[in-house]
């Protein structure tokens, strides 16, 4: 038999061409992002498309997941506090998809390059943004603009990540041209609809969160001496607002909201942190169970909803995620939560000011808003949640990025010390 003649190169590559891993995955936070549209088949379908991804290479998953075994201590800590668990069969069940939801993220961040994924949530929150300018809805008792999310809050937390994406699109000078150009006018629209959604914690949390982003571009322009300088000073202004806000949250928020003219109990927040400090102080070290607390039949529960008038007696939270997880999970949980949370800003850091690019700055932007926010909603770690499963994805970037900057740095002081001198290899910059 006559071996098949060899086609041109041109001829070769004619056709259609599929990157299953994206667009799996842009179903994937699709779903989770437009949660409302999709309502109770949300969680189905993020389980399905992140399965397809999971099993279209089942070798190269497995080993992400071994590689990076240390990310699920915290899920399998979850599973474990079925142990002491109020309500075991509900810890069980939201604890394995906390590990499902973990395993999908960290099979993205190792299928989807960091600036490819941004892209896809630049065209997604866009989405959402466009649906919500077009069939939204504003509420009746105080005109706050809600979009297609049905909450104030979740419309803000939308409108709040299409503003940082839109941002690193724009700044970024690979991205497609018609990409850019709609970045143009979704920043001059986010605005005034993060206004109008009346988010005080949204509007306030964007602030550091912008001017994170644009002080990493504007680095580029700096030597290496002012940027480890710049990011000692961020990481030393980052320890101690951390420090203030914990402390003295309570009077700082309450002082803002005054001068705002708005409620200065935070609509009821800071007794509802009282009460959960007190569950803390019953259970401080394991918690009550994952997810075992916010129980319909639970009374401290019952009498919450009660309090606040949620009459569908779910969906509800303590609005501060350490008190919250504290709750459920003891401090020891909630420490291992802290350490990935601001292990992957530490990270971020470190990676935007080594290689500072739209890509780094974006996640290191959006790790600000996610820790801002964290002290007045629950952010993570939590099944089906986009965020959470945007932190995995940032933690695992954060950790490529800088073992490949460490890796360079090593081969090129190995090749400094050749003679005679090899040539010099560029920077990783081809995925991060």
């Amino acid at each position: 038999m006559n071996a098949p003649a060899q086609l041109p190169l041109g001829e070769r590559r004619r056709g259609i061409w599929i990157n299953v891993a994206a667009v799996l995955t842009f179903c994937a936070l699709t779903v989770l992002i437009l949660n409302p549209i999709f309502r109770s088949l949300a969680a189905l379908a993020f389980l399905a498309f992140g399965s397809l991804l999971i099993v279209s290479k089942p070798r190269a998953s497995l080993d992400v997941i071994l590689r990076y075994w240390y990310l699920m201590i915290l899920p399998a800590y979850c599973l474990v506090s079925v142990l002491w668990s109020q309500f075991p069969s509900i810890t069980l069940r939201h604890g394995l998809q906390l590990a499902i939801t973990f395993v999908i993220a960290i099979v993205i961040a190792n299928r989807v390059s960091p600036a490819s994924l941004f892209r896809y949530l630049f065209g997604i929150y866009g989405i959402g943004v466009i649906g919500s300018l077009m069939f939204g809805h504003v509420r009746d008792d105080i005109g706050a603009w809600v979009g297609i999310f049905g909450s104030k809050n979740a419309f803000a937390a939308v409108v709040s990540a299409f503003i940082l994406t839109s941002l690193a699109v724009l700044i970024d000078k690979t991205a497609p041209r018609l990409m850019r150009l709609a970045a143009v006018p979704g920043l001059i629209v986010s605005g005034p609809l993060l206004l109008l959604a009346q988010s005080t914690g949204a509007i306030i949390v964007m602030i550091p969160a912008v001017a994170m982003a644009l002080l990493i571009h504007f680095s580029r322009r700096f030597s290496k001496v002012q940027r480890i300088c710049l990011g000692t000073l961020i990481g030393l202004g980052g320890t101690i607002g951390i420090i203030l806000l914990s402390t003295y949250g309570d009077a700082l928020f309450a002082g803002l909201l005054d001068y705002s003219g708005k409620d200065t109990t935070l609509t009821g927040r800071t007794d509802l942190w009282d009460f959960g400090k007190y569950i803390i102080g019953q259970h401080p070290v394991l918690g009550v169970g994952y997810q075992a607390f916010w129980v319909q039949g639970y009374n401290p529960a019952e009498g919450l909803w009660a309090d606040f008038g949620i009459q569908e007696r779910r969906g509800f939270n303590f609005h501060n995620t350490y008190i919250n997880n504290a709750v459920e999970i003891g401090v020891l949980g909630l420490g291992l939560q802290i350490a990935m949370l601001y292990g992957a800003f530490i990270g971020s850091i470190f990676w935007a000011f080594r290689n500072p690019s739209p890509t780094s700055a974006f996640y290191c932007s959006f790790l600000t808003m996610v820790i801002g926010g964290s002290f007045v909603e629950v952010a993570v770690f939590f099944q089906f949640s986009v965020t959470s499963v945007l932190v995995i994805c940032a933690l695992v970037y954060t950790l490529q990025a800088n073992a490949a900057w460490k890796a360079w740095a090593a081969s090129l002081a190995a090749q400094r010390a050749m003679w005679p001198p090899a040539a010099m290899h560029p920077a990783p910059h081809h995925r991060f």
